[in-house]
């Protein structure tokens, strides 16, 4: 059945944690390109290749308003000129949107469901967006269609080096006007708990980025689904806010494929256990060894004999009881 899931997220430079010795000191926006797409991509910056094995991704495209220049349509120039258009360590890169595509639509019209939706709600303000719809099995077997939508954080300028403005805009972050009136509502409605200023409160928070977004790809969805002539339907809303009483699943991500790694992980661990303590047993004869190498030597040839003799006990055929057959 079709299932409601939007997510957004910014691609930061900023790695959130101590870099590693050898390991990368900073993320790349054009790593996050080449995994979404499945291509390999040259990040100039960092001199350095980036490419994934993903099998799952089964559509990609670049749309951009249509002054775009030319080598926006190029994935690793797009990503690049990004990369320098930013100066900042912790520079925020672009933002990603993360939708599930309804399997009950054919994959031809999941692209065109995501390329409508982009180009009406990013593009046409002035974003340009690298799409990347993966196909990986779900947990029960059948597909599981989604898109990954990066988006720019600046307007594209010809008059510049790097072919984006010098600002980004923060409009697509949230709205000013927005964003100050939400928090008017929020601290009018601590300081009052009245059922009148949470309605008012939820009624400016509907205006919020995030949740037009959200709202608008379960409309698009859903006249998708209709148009295919499917019943299927998802909404944006909580479910207490549909009527629905249970408690909502939490999102698995990669903790879903824990499960199968179990037994793998299991069998590694428990050959390494016998490693380290294999080695641990060999340090210790030669430390005996080295003492005492007779001695050492006459031990282990009896250890020998214990082994085989313990050995030779499940080997002997067992006794079987003479049965009198006249009686």
């Amino acid at each position: 059945m079709a299932i409601y899931h939007l997510r957004l997220k910014v691609v930061s430079r900023a790695l959130g944690r101590a870099p590693k010795p050898g390991g990368a000191t900073r993320h790349s926006v054009v790593a996050a390109a080449a995994y979404r797409s499945g291509e390999r991509l040259y990040d100039d910056l960092q001199g350095k290749w980036f490419q994934f094995n993903k099998p799952d991704v089964v559509h990609t495209e670049i749309v951009a308003p249509h002054h775009a220049p030319a080598w926006v349509y190029d994935r690793q120039s797009l990503w690049n000129m990004v990369e320098r258009a930013e100066k900042r360590v912790d520079a925020q890169l672009a933002r990603e949107i993360e939708i599930t595509l309804p399997r009950e639509l054919p994959r031809d019209e999941q692209i065109d469901l995501v390329r409508r939706f982009v180009r009406e709600q990013f593009v046409r303000e002035g974003m340009v967006a690298d799409i990347g719809i993966h196909e990986p099995h779900a947990s029960d077997g059948k597909e599981q269609p989604h898109a990954h939508v990066l988006l720019t954080m600046r307007y594209l300028d010809a008059s510049t080096l790097t072919g984006f403005s010098a600002t980004k805009e923060r409009e697509w972050n949230e709205r000013q006007h927005i964003a100050e009136a939400v928090n008017e509502a929020r601290k009018r409605f601590n300081d009052t708990g009245l059922d009148v200023d949470r309605e008012a409160l939820e009624a400016l928070e509907a205006q919020r980025n995030v949740n037009v977004w959200r709202k608008a790809w379960a409309d698009y969805a859903n006249r998708a689904l209709e148009a295919a002539g499917s019943t299927a339907r998802i909404d944006h809303r909580t479910l207490e806010k549909q009527g629905i009483f249970r408690t909502a699943e939490p999102y698995l991500g990669i903790a879903r494929h824990i499960e199968k790694a179990y037994v793998y992980l299991k069998d590694r661990v428990t050959n390494w256990v016998a490693v380290k303590k294999r080695t641990a047993l060999y340090q210790e004869v030669e430390a005996y060894r080295l003492r005492d190498p007779v001695k050492v030597a006459d031990f282990l040839l009896r250890l020998s004999d214990m082994a085989e003799d313990f050995a030779a006990q499940f080997r002997k055929p067992s006794a079987i009881p003479e049965v009198d057959l006249e009686r």
